[in-house]
């Protein structure tokens, strides 16, 4: 239990580094990206990626197998770990550090959704609220208040125990309830 526990934290601090290496990078070499749809998808996906090399890797270092529970309880560490590094990472970056970062950003999304409401056929005026409703909601992110940071952490704690409860489901392995048998002849 002891190994589970400290590679399941291990491999939570990796996918925290992956994740916030991807998102300095975009937000400084690309930031255009951070307005698109498909960047979106693709970020979602790589994580995805992420999660399940990692949870498999999780269970070949627990000895190949392990009960629901088990699996339950290291994925769910490993993504609590990812999600409390990268939130409190979000908080001083976005706070302390990038405190213009919302009005960098909410242009791009701005830009990204006009493109796609129009190709929507949305009408003018739908398409303005609409925009000022999804750019406000950026605020929680780029400009975080204590109360904010409360409410994405625990959206993240509670979605990643989701998450956890499916993958438990998927990846938990029992050991077989009997050793193979050699022939003798």
């Amino acid at each position: 239990m002891e190994t589970l526990n400290k590679n399941a934290v291990n491999n939570g601090i990796i996918i925290a580094i992956i994740g916030l290496a991807i998102q300095l990078l975009t937000y400084y070499a690309a930031p255009a990206m951070l307005g698109a749809t498909w960047y979106g998808i693709l970020i979602g996906l790589i994580t995805l990626g992420i999660y399940i090399a990692l949870t498999i890797d999780l269970r070949k270092k627990t000895g190949g197998y392990w009960n629901f529970n088990q699996a339950l309880r290291g994925i769910f560490i490993m993504s609590l770990i990812a999600n409390v590094i990268t939130s409190v990472f979000n908080f001083i970056f976005y706070k302390f550090i990038e405190t213009g970062a919302y009005d960098k950003v909410k242009g791009y999304v701005a830009d990204g959704l006009t493109s796609t409401f129009e190709k929507m056929g949305m009408s003018g005026d739908e398409m303005d609220k609409a925009i000022e409703k999804a750019t406000e909601s950026l605020k929680a992110q780029y400009q975080p208040t204590a109360l904010d940071f409360l409410k994405n952490i625990a959206i993240a704690i509670i979605i990643g125990f989701v998450m956890s409860l499916i993958f438990a489901a998927i990846f938990k392995k029992n050991p077989p309830m009997f050793a193979p048998v050699d022939e003798v002849e």
